[in-house]
């Protein structure tokens, strides 16, 4: 894999004027669908076309309106962390290529990326058990979900082998757990290794039933065949 990121190095354009610039709509909402708001969005990159050096602005943020809907403007290609934080929730996260192999053009803004990031955050009862869960601390009774939330706490702090180990926690605890999946797709995409990436979020589309997510797993899993080494 280090062969494939070096190789899509020298794939960078010359100038980051050059780049695309996108639009990207979401949400925050609950399991069952309930919008959340005043939820704060993070987003950043982490890589910029085809897996190099970032190029141009590396964060924004926003914050869901009473539709938990919200949007940024100015997105790049490359591998993006959006993280949701709200009150009462576990932070809800996920990493995804953004074009991150697209041909480049002058003076294209602004364009609406054709899907919309749909994150649910998960109620966390009690932040003091999350923190020591987020430990390694497992406690008989953790559920799957407070695994799983307890792991994005770590990713939130970028220790991102101890959010992968309690990932694969949270997928022994429910094997069919969609947080879980997604996260372990998300701690790959940060280490770049985009080949393990790709089957986890494969495995993460096939345990959810929500539209949405199907459609930006499906988008990124489209992005990625795209630096596959056949």
């Amino acid at each position: 894999m280090k062969a494939v990121v070096v190789l899509l190095c020298l794939l960078l354009p010359a100038a980051a004027s050059a780049q695309n610039t996108y639009r990207l709509l979401g949400r925050v909402v609950t399991d069952k669908g309930e919008p959340i708001a005043n939820a704060e969005v993070a987003v950043e990159a982490f890589y910029g076309k085809a897996a190099g050096a970032v190029s141009g602005q590396r964060t924004f943020a926003a914050t869901s309106d009473k539709k938990g809907a919200w949007n940024v403007m100015g997105i790049r290609a490359g591998v993006w962390l959006f993280e949701v934080r709200a009150p009462g929730y576990y932070p809800e996260s996920v990493a995804l290529p953004i074009q991150i192999l697209a041909s480049s053009s002058s003076g294209q803004t602004g364009m609406a990326l054709t899907w919309q990031l749909v994150l649910k955050p998960f109620p966390m009862a009690d932040e003091t058990r999350a923190k020591l869960i987020m430990t390694g601390a497992v406690p008989e009774d953790a559920s799957a979900d407070d695994l799983a939330g307890a792991a994005r706490l770590a990713l939130q702090n970028r220790d991102t082998g101890m959010a992968r180990a309690l990932f694969q926690k949270a997928l022994e605890r429910d094997p069919g757990s969609y947080r879980a999946a997604l996260g372990i797709a998300t701690t790959f995409m940060l280490a770049r290794d985009f080949d393990s990436a790709s089957r986890v979020f494969d495995a993460a589309r096939s345990r959810t039933h929500d539209k949405d997510e199907i459609k930006f797993i499906t988008v990124a899993l489209s992005d990625l065949a795209t630096i596959m080494v056949k």
